[in-house]
């Protein structure tokens, strides 16, 4: 394989967090507005937010399979999984024995909100690993979440789930549009 029909690394990891997003959104999604829609009105949002997140991967990949690598090399930055892998077992343990410590203690209304500033805090590390800077307002986004959620929850109980879900999968989601339009190189 030339140079030229070469592959870009930046898009082809773009198109790994597009997919990797776009399902989680959905799934935030489906946790911030399960219990509040009628059954008809939640199964036609996922059924299209279903399709928002296969659409998004979908061209993202194709992205990647169809722009060829930048004509003059560049230095990349050498991506370890084994950090990828510490980060994102740390941020799921820590995830798992906070809420089983608030669900343990009766206190299961804020396990969203937690899950939500947990999953915006590891965008920070992430966005030094991976070099993409726009992590860093999808982290702050995600922790304003949270701390909404908790000023704004206490008055109206459905928000400990409405406020994190819904704001997620937003969030997620325009994190997938900015990942679309890096550029290639």
């Amino acid at each position: 394989m030339t140079r030229s029909e070469q592959r870009s690394p930046a898009l082809q990891g773009a198109a790994f967090g597009v997919s990797i997003f776009s399902f989680f959104a959905l799934g935030w999604l489906g946790w911030g507005t399960g219990g509040h829609l009628p059954t008809a009105a939640q199964i036609a949002l996922m059924v299209v937010a279903a399709l928002v997140s296969v659409a998004l991967a979908a061209y993202a990949w194709q992205r990647w399979r169809t722009t060829p690598a930048p004509p003059a090399p560049r230095t990349e930055r050498r991506l370890s999984g084994r950090t990828f892998g510490l980060i994102i077992g740390s941020e799921w343990i820590a995830l798992a024995i906070i809420s089983g410590v608030l669900g343990g203690t009766g206190h299961p209304d804020p396990i969203p909100a937690v899950i939500c500033a947990g999953v915006g805090l590891h965008f920070i590390p992430l966005a030094r690993l991976f070099g993409v800077r726009a992590y860093y307002a999808t982290a702050a986004v995600m922790c304003l979440l949270t701390v909404l959620t908790f000023i704004l929850a206490p008055s109206n109980p459905a928000l400990w789930t409405v406020l994190p879900g819904i704001g997620a999968a937003i969030t997620l989601y325009a994190t997938c549009l900015t990942l679309l339009t890096l550029d290639p190189q």
